[in-house]
């Protein structure tokens, strides 16, 4: 779990996104990953959940079904997904998720990049979660931000401070490399907080 020095938080960005060609592109919201992340997020301690897209259709249709799953009558008879899905905030850009973290802890986040493919500025999961774990580190909020589509693209890396290494699995770097963003969420939120 994070720690209380550590203020956590997630970001699905759904632009700026490459599709499969490499052209820039906004992807779409999806359902599964509206709930998903959001459990990974409540069970790993993260503070909030930004699902960042420009397009009014899909934050209208993100709103509708928050709105439906923050009842109180979904309270009563879901409490762990309403507790859950409470953590999940829209945005617009990614700047406005850097405004409102900005506004509630008074310094703009560390931009934790993840991705599928490996950068020469790639670090560990074992090394970024010791430094975390470091009281010497001060409370500067972290945010870990995953891509939709194809990755994220080329445009948002000067926001980028840091990137973590793919997820690979017992095949390593040769092998299958294609995770869905729900189980790449979980299994990076496991090496970074994880008992």
């Amino acid at each position: 779990m994070s720690t209380s020095e550590t203020p956590v938080f997630i970001c699905l960005l759904h632009h700026p996104v490459v599709n499969r060609k490499g052209e820039l592109v906004t992807t779409s919201v999806t359902n599964m990953d509206i709930h998903d992340l959001s459990r990974s997020a409540r069970t790993y301690g993260v503070e909030n959940y930004f699902i960042v897209t420009p397009l009014e259709d899909q934050l209208a249709l993100v709103d509708r079904i928050l709105t439906h799953w923050r009842t109180p009558r979904s309270k009563e008879g879901h409490p762990d997904r309403f507790e859950a899905l409470s953590r999940v905030r829209l945005a617009k850009s990614f700047e406005e998720v850097k405004q409102a973290i900005i506004a509630t802890h008074g310094v703009a986040p560390e931009v934790v990049l993840t991705d599928a493919k490996p950068h020469s500025r790639s670090e560990s999961y074992a090394s970024y979660r010791s430094e975390l774990e470091d009281p010497k580190r001060g409370g500067r909020p972290v945010i870990l931000v995953f891509g939709t589509g194809w990755g994220v693209a080329q445009n948002f890396y000067p926001e980028v401070h840091r990137i973590l290494a793919p997820v690979y699995g017992p095949e390593g770097n040769g092998g299958y490399n294609h995770l869905s963003v729900r189980s790449a969420v979980g299994v990076i939120l496991d090496r970074l907080f994880g008992h």
